[in-house]
């Protein structure tokens, strides 16, 4: 390890962070913008300034922590100079010769933690999907959290929030004693508890929300238009704007003393802050990869909008949205090699029942093509993963994905539920239609494929009360309705964004104007609801109907 620390160079959203004096932090940042290299910069000031402390590092999932937050935070500690099974140990002890400090309260097994040997400091795996280790009836000196907006706030404030307690002793007059650091990209729920942290701005009669959207849109235009010139006269504004947008911590004072103490420091940020890391070619694919709203939430960080009448009102998050089944011990079995873990696929999934078939939904678009992914595991109908492809990619691209993913799959048999809308249509220099290169591909790869036959599908508004059944679960005869929570994000986003409206003829419709608009931020959120649609369909059709059908229970109007 003769590789010497690189300089520190934080990006203006880190160097707010750096500088600000607070007892705890929201960190809406979005993709690449550097929230990896904070928390490291982070973990460095504990074990300087709180050695022999114990904190807790919070995911929603196990699979989270190992894949996305551990190689990143392993990184970044290395770029400043601190390198595992050297100055820490992920999942063990250093060799007993070396002599190592231990917490005040040190965990019984280090099979979960990081552990900073010289300084004594440990950094606990905590994941509310209990694959990890659970926080309840420890004693915790803080709380670092990623990715919290997947975390379920009810849960936390039950198991963990209660474990920031202890060692006033040593560590009363260190600001991040008894700290919480929440670091996440944009909430897809406008109403979600993340948000709220920045609500004092508004007591501050200082509305950041308006400079951000401000921002974005001239940000976007940025990215969209690549004539020099105007890049560079709309630069300047941006600068502008970029300048009169500030985030400070909250004003509090202490009870006692009547002085002033660090409150919650609230902050967003997005991809432009990091732009002489990332160049600008990295927007310019990110926006070409991922669909518009996507890139805006992910990347630009721009706040989700509200749907008043939403085409699938009884869906709940709360209750049909679920953290992510692990494989325990598969996951365990890596062993922390994070080579092996950076490959994914659904032996990882302990929501996925390898021995039982698959259910796949498609949506052929000229835009992005979707596809949604389900067992039917009786009392539930589990949507495991959603994936997509945009243009000009399309059918065997999508296919490769579900095959490369679903490789391990012990079960080779899908049960396809066909787009009927656009999946008959073929390309010229094809004689098979879209269904029937889909189906192709999936049979070359060694899939048994049973297409099932949906007939004609129901118009929007049998689809609104079927939906409108399904997620009520009031009938006892409908299996319940369920969404991982991680690889359904994307599904999720699309069923709560989905609007609804008066068709010509009086029906409920679904609005899907948005489909044909490119300036519209959620143009491809309503493809994934038509797979999910899919499934529901097949649903009273194919598994739980025996003859009979669905007129019970939704009011067609001809």
């Amino acid at each position: 390890m003769n590789e010497k620390p690189k300089k520190l160079d934080f990006n203006r959203a880190q160097l707010r962070f750096v500088v600000t004096r607070f007892a705890a932090a929201i960190s809406l940042w979005g993709r690449a913008t550097g929230k990896s290299s904070i928390i490291s910069w982070l973990i460095l000031m504990i074990i300087k300034l709180m050695p022999r402390s114990k904190w807790i590092i919070l995911g929603s999932t196990f699979q989270q922590l190992l894949t996305v937050t551990l190689p990143s935070t392993i990184g970044a500690l290395a770029r400043l100079g601190l390198y595992k099974d050297v100055h820490y140990f992920v999942g063990r002890r250093p060799p007993k010769t070396w002599k190592g400090i231990e917490p005040y309260e040190p965990p019984l097994k280090y099979d979960h933690c990081i552990y900073f040997w010289k300084e004594g400091v440990v950094f606990q795996l905590v994941s509310q999907d209990g694959g990890a280790t659970s926080a309840r009836g420890g004693n915790f000196d803080g709380i670092i959290a990623d990715e919290s907006l997947l975390i379920n706030k009810d849960q936390y404030d039950r198991e963990v929030f209660p474990t920031k307690r202890g060692n006033r002793r040593y560590f009363r007059k260190i600001p991040l004693h008894h700290g919480e650091f929440h670091f996440s990209s944009m909430p897809y729920d406008a109403s979600h508890w993340l948000l709220k942290g920045g609500a004092y701005y508004l007591k501050d009669n200082y509305d950041f929300v308006s400079l951000q959207n401000e921002l974005i849109e001239l940000q976007l235009k940025f990215i969209d238009n690549k004539d020099h010139e105007f890049r560079s006269k709309l630069w300047i504004d941006i600068n502008r704007i970029s300048k009169e947008l500030t985030f400070y911590a909250e004003r509090k004072t202490d009870e006692k003393t009547g002085k002033p103490k660090p409150g919650l420091f609230y902050s967003e940020a997005n991809a432009f802050e990091n732009l002489k890391n990332l160049g600008i070619g990295y927007l310019e694919q990110q926006r070409e990869s991922l669909t518009e709203y996507v890139f805006l939430t992910e990347v630009l960080n721009q706040r989700p909008g509200k749907v008043e009448a939403g085409f699938y009102p009884t869906l709940d998050l709360k209750r049909h949205a679920y953290n992510q089944y692990e494989n325990d011990a598969y996951l365990e079995g890596l062993n922390y090699n994070f080579e092996k873990i950076s490959s994914q696929d659904s032996r990882m999934d302990g929501d996925c029942v390898s021995t039982q078939p698959l259910r796949l939904g498609v949506d052929w678009g000229a835009k992005i093509s979707s596809l949604t992914v389900a067992q039917h595991l009786d009392p539930e109908y589990r949507f495991l993963k959603g994936f997509y492809v945009k243009h000009p990619k399309l059918i065997s691209d999508l296919a490769d994905l579900f095959c490369d993913y679903y490789a391990y799959h012990l079960n080779k048999k899908v049960f396809f539920l066909p787009d009927k809308e656009h999946g008959d249509h073929r390309r010229a220099d094809s004689k098979l239609s879209y269904n029937q290169q889909f189906m192709e591909c999936l049979k070359k790869r060694g899939w048994t494929v049973v297409k099932v036959e949906l007939g004609r599908m129901p118009r929007h508004q049998a689809r609104y009360h079927l939906a409108h059944e399904m997620f009520s679960e009031k009938n006892p005869r409908l299996p319940k309705v369920r969404f991982n929570k991680v690889h359904c994000k994307d599904v999720l986003t699309a069923l709560t964004m989905a609007p609804v409206k008066e068709g010509r003829d009086g029906q409920i419709a679904k609005d899907k104007s948005s489909e044909g608009r490119a300036s519209t931020p959620a143009q491809e959120a309503t493809h994934y609801t038509d797979t999910v649609d899919l499934h529901l369909v097949s649903i009273d059709k194919h598994v739980i109907r025996r003859g009979g059908n669905f007129s019970d229970l939704v009011i067609v109007s001809r």
